[in-house]
């Protein structure tokens, strides 16, 4: 629909609104957009977009073939959205793009961080290593062991690129002051992140992000919750290959499984993405995923990332991302917990930089409303709308920050906690 001038969809105003919003995300600047506006044109709030994890296949010595059956596994993002509004009076006011900055730090803002703490929530956990750093002595350790052991983890997987780390100004300005002389300046990362951008260090760019939670584990804590595994393909002498894919855990009696907490799984170590057995303990980690809408509202469940074991190195055990030396002797075992009861942790992530996947999106117009979709350059898209509000004779404004956001892959990320 034609826009007239001046009207509340001034280009320039919306511009930089969705500017003021990205400059406020330095989570999600360290992302990648994966799928193209063909295919997420019509997508509703809640709608679910898939893609595939491709399948690394074996390798046979010597001269003769032995083609793979390629298993595709498929992942799943759901659509997010976020939105604002004002009487269309006060936006039509602010004629002057000056006058009208002075609203951004609030909405623009307010809509940012709000955006950034629900992508950080659903995503900050999908790790399957962990590192933890106990207080000694009864004191906590301000220092950069966490972010080595969490850089020095994702290289034990072979993962390649650009690393960074997210964590709390309270850790990071202890780490900054202590320890200057380990955090070597990248221009291009401090022209990416200004401020937040603390420096290089242990192979990986560090990032203050103020949003990165705090956890406390309750007294209830289960120190002990259980797993099941079921066999899925087994060869021709009936010997299992692998099992069936698990997302849950079961919680012990009078025990709570709480977000954040984090277990290895005994005698089941990691495999890399080019299908490499490696010797790195397989953690999950309990946490919430949006999983779709209900009158309008989000609705989530907790959950651990798919873990789909298999047994050694052999053919036809699918596309594991763990593996264990033998046959499970139980098929539902307690894990090990990482985190203690009544103990609190600042919470940090070290990741590829593009191991997060920021999508935005389009829905659909509404009918007798005036509309104009927004972007600028990187993830952000802004969807405006001017409606009448009959009930109240007034003018509103609505600005929605439509989105998906998923980390399709937790090899690429290592969880750290540092207990206070």
């Amino acid at each position: 629909m034609a826009i007239a001038p001046n009207s509340f969809t001034n280009r320039k105003k919306l511009e930089l609104l969705a500017t003021a919003i990205k400059d406020n995300m330095p989570y999600i600047l360290a992302s990648k957009q994966e799928f193209p506006q063909s295919e997420l044109k019509g997508k509703k709030f809640g709608a679910s977009v898939h893609t595939y994890l491709l399948d690394p296949g074996s390798v046979t010595d010597g001269i003769v073939a032995d083609p793979d059956t390629v298993t595709e596994v498929e992942l799943t993002a759901v659509m997010a959205n976020k939105n604002t509004s004002i009487e269309t009076d006060l936006w039509e006011d602010l004629n002057d793009i000056e006058d009208f900055k002075k609203i951004i730090k609030t909405k623009g803002l307010k809509l940012a961080r709000s955006i950034e703490k629900d992508v950080i929530d659903q995503n900050i956990y999908s790790s399957f290593q962990a590192v933890v750093q106990p207080k000694v002595g009864g004191v906590s350790v301000f220092d950069t062991g966490v972010i080595g052991d969490s850089s020095a983890a994702l290289g034990e997987l072979a993962v390649a690129g650009r690393l960074v780390t997210f964590a709390a100004p309270t850790y990071t300005g202890k780490v900054s002051r202590g320890l200057q002389r380990n955090l070597l300046p990248d221009d291009i990362m401090r022209d990416l992140y200004k401020s937040r951008y603390l420096g290089e260090c242990e192979n990986t760019s560090v990032i203050e992000q103020a949003l990165m939670p705090k956890i406390t584990m309750s007294s209830t804590m289960d120190t002990a919750p259980t797993i099941t595994f079921v066999a899925d393909n087994t060869d021709s002498n009936s010997n299992v290959l692998n099992y069936k894919p698990v997302s849950t855990l079961t919680a012990s009696s009078g025990k709570t499984l709480e977000e954040g907490a984090a277990y290895v799984i005994p005698d089941v170590y990691v495999v890399d993405q080019s299908g490499m057995r490696t010797n790195q303990p397989f953690v999950v980690i309990w946490h919430k995923e949006i999983t779709g809408v209900n009158k309008g509202v989000a609705t989530y469940t907790y959950k651990i990332p798919e873990v789909r074991l298999a047994v050694g190195d052999q053919k036809g055990a699918g596309n594991p991302n763990a593996w264990t030396p033998s046959p499970l002797a139980n098929l539902t075992f307690a894990l090990t917990p990482l985190l203690g009861a009544s103990k609190s942790y600042l919470v940090t992530q070290t990741r590829l930089d593009d191991a997060l996947v920021f999508d935005a999106y389009t829905f659909s117009d509404l009918p007798s409303s005036r509309t104009e979709n927004v972007g600028v350059d990187g993830p952000i898209a802004l969807k405006c709308m001017e409606f009448g509000d009959g009930k109240n004779g007034v003018q509103l404004t609505r600005i929605d920050a439509p989105y998906l956001s998923k980390i399709w892959d937790p090899r690429l990320s290592v969880t750290g906690y540092i207990e206070v």
